[in-house]
């Protein structure tokens, strides 16, 4: 349990900083800040019930029973009153007692009137806070660092004044919040002091505020753990505190967890990151986990009971996501609809296959918005679905995936029928391979499967809006099948093929690095016992360009020869003008196994790559 803001307070007036102190350099002091009871930052928006906070150290007790006995002292000093709301009321005229907390910053600065980073950490009731782990390291650091330093060029560390140092009282403050004496009640208790306990609802917080205090300090919070660029990582996320107290505590499972990250939008551009809004949205997610019924159980000595009084370890009392993966609509409407057996918007969030679908972009908001709307809704309300008018929101969702299926299976088709036709005409040993001898026929045909091919959804190159990487092409690439007439006179790629010889294949291998970008062609030249490999390397990369034909974008591979070598033979390569037709080649057709390139001057010089795995 943490301590009370009064029981801080008192600590520091009981040691005696009771003087006023104002530095020669003069500042203009803000308001003093007290330092509040129960650790907010964000726990209490995952805990099931306040109950099951971890129960208090015997030595924190300790501490906690020696600082309300200062309280008592004090106050019998103050007032011969011992009511408990006189308590609370005379601490907190305490709390705005400047002169406190001035002399306490006397009592800890150097002889300048300033204070240092080290320093401030040995302040007692900072130093106390830490060592209990109530204020985090890092947390004061971030407080530090936001407040104004004291301009002094000359210094080698960094110094604060006694404006600044009441500016990081008040950030200590914002992250702890009072639990109304809690602390002070027990102890008065024991004493035979009367407690109030009634709540005539005079410091109740409208719920905006709240939210908007939350969400402040989930910004904080995001700062701490974000990087340079201000982005979230999976990785670092799991690493946060507030999750991995979760897990542990077995309030969070790891198929949760992944679940949550797979709902939650990513920053745009990127797959596996989050900005300050996604990390907001998934902590939004992680609270829907918690939805506690208040009407259903109530809480006994930390324990949540149902209405019969058996005992709900709490996990069994929240809502969670549920996933009905190939479970029939009928099962999974049953497992949203609320009591009234009708699912709205509000039941909707909780299916998590919907929700990983909008994650991945398979089905747009607005879409579902228009289908959602077009379900007729139960009788007697206007937003509500029955059994009936859910199955429909389900059909109509299952109807788009069954689109893409087709799609799917027009093009695997499409893709077979290009590689069956090209794989045909190289199973006959009687001519070269990759379309050197073939027929004006056969081009043609394999130019029209080309061309169907390249407006399929699957091509990469349209559907990324021309938008190709490195990463994207990387690896070694077998040369199917060319129409090129400059392959075909010079019987290959080198023009190296010996009389008597023959064109045995092609592969093209494209390596990368940040700095670096390779290409290696190597040729096959099948000539019996004088068989060789010719080897051309050089570098490349990627270039975006327009089309002469139709001005739309295209993206180009440029490559530089700069070596040929065969035996025991090495030229240069940026002259053997038998490479020229593979030097600039724009992408037509990509995908996970097949890349197609074209021509940028002469759109039927076609070459057709597939990956080698």
């Amino acid at each position: 349990m943490l301590r009370c803001k009064e029981s801080v307070l008192v600590t520091l007036l009981a040691l005696g900083y009771a003087s006023s102190y104002v530095p020669q350099h003069g500042v203009t002091f803000r308001p003093v800040p007290t330092i509040t009871a129960t650790r907010q930052h964000h726990n209490h928006h995952h805990l099931r019930t306040n109950n099951l906070c971890r129960q208090p150290s015997q030595q924190q007790q300790k501490q906690q029973q020696i600082v309300n006995n200062i309280a008592r002292n004090l106050i019998v000093r103050k007032s011969a009153t011992s009511d408990n709301d006189e308590v609370v009321a005379s601490l907190a005229k305490a709390a705005g007692d400047g002169d406190a907390l001035q002399a306490l910053f006397k009592k800890q600065c150097d002889s300048d009137g300033l204070m240092t980073r080290d320093t401030l950490s040995t302040v007692p009731a900072i130093m106390d806070l830490l060592s209990t782990g109530d204020l985090l390291v890092k947390e004061l650091d971030e407080m530090w660092k936001s407040a104004p330093k004291f301009p002094d060029v000359e210094a080698s560390v960094e110094r604060i004044d006694v404006d600044s140092f009441i500016q990081i009282y008040r950030d200590i403050d914002d992250i702890f919040e009072d639990e109304g004496g809690e602390g002070t009640d027990a102890s008065a208790s024991k004493n035979g002091l009367a407690q109030a306990s009634a709540d005539d609802g005079s410091n109740a917080i409208e719920e905006s505020d709240v939210e908007a205090k939350d969400e402040q300090e989930l910004e904080l919070t995001f700062k701490t753990i974000c990087d340079d660029a201000a982005l979230l990582s999976k990785a670092a996320l799991k690493e946060w505190n507030e999750i991995k107290d979760l897990i542990g505590d077995g309030m969070l499972g790891e198929d949760e967890f992944d679940k949550l990250w797979e709902c939650t939008t990513k920053y745009p551009g990127s797959s596996d990151q989050l900005d300050v809004e996604g990390f907001l949205s998934f902590n939004v997610e992680l609270d829907d986990l918690f939805v506690f019924d208040d009407d259903d159980t109530t809480n006994i000595g930390g324990v949540s009971k149902d209405a019969a009084g058996q005992e709900n370890n709490g996990a069994e009392a929240t809502k969670k996501l549920f996933y009905g993966e190939d479970l029939p609509p009928g099962v999974i409407f049953s497992e949203l609809a609320d009591g009234k057996s009708l699912v709205g918007m509000a039941e909707l969030k909780r299916w998590g296959d919907l929700q990983v679908m909008f994650s991945d972009g398979e089905l747009l908001p607005s879409e579902f918005q228009d289908m959602y709307d077009k379900v007729p809704k139960a009788p007697g309300t206007s937003d509500k679905m029955n059994e009936d008018g859910f199955v429909q929101l389900y059909e109509a969702i299952d109807g788009l995936f069954e689109n893409d299926e087709d799609e799917a299976r027009r093009s695997a088709a499409l893709k077979a029928d290009l590689l069956g036709y090209v794989y045909n005409m190289n199973s006959n040993k009687d001519v070269m391979p990759c379309g050197l001898e073939s027929v004006e026929s056969e081009m043609q045909t394999v130019l029209e499967l080309v061309a169907t091919l390249e407006t399929e959804p699957c091509n990469i190159v349209t559907s990324s809006g021309g938008e190709i990487s490195q990463k994207d092409i990387v690896g070694d690439w077998e040369l199917l099948y060319t129409t090129s007439a400059t392959m075909k006179f010079n019987k290959g790629l080198s023009g190296l093929v010996p009389p008597g010889g023959k064109f045995g294949g092609l592969t093209q291998k494209l390596t990368a690095t940040k700095y670096l970008a390779d290409v290696e062609y190597i040729e096959q030249i099948d000539a019996g016992p004088s068989s060789f490999e010719v080897r051309v390397t050089g570098d490349w990369e990627l270039k975006n360009s327009a089309s002469l034909f139709t001005g739309t974008r295209s993206v180009a591979l440029s490559v530089e020869p700069d070596k040929v070598a065969y035996g025991l033979t090495t030229t240069k390569g940026d002259h053997w003008k038998s490479l020229g037709p593979m030097n600039l080649l724009s992408f037509s057709y990509l995908d996970e196994d097949i890349r197609i390139m074209r021509g940028t001057t002469a759109l039927d010089n076609v070459f057709i790559f597939k990956k080698i795995q």
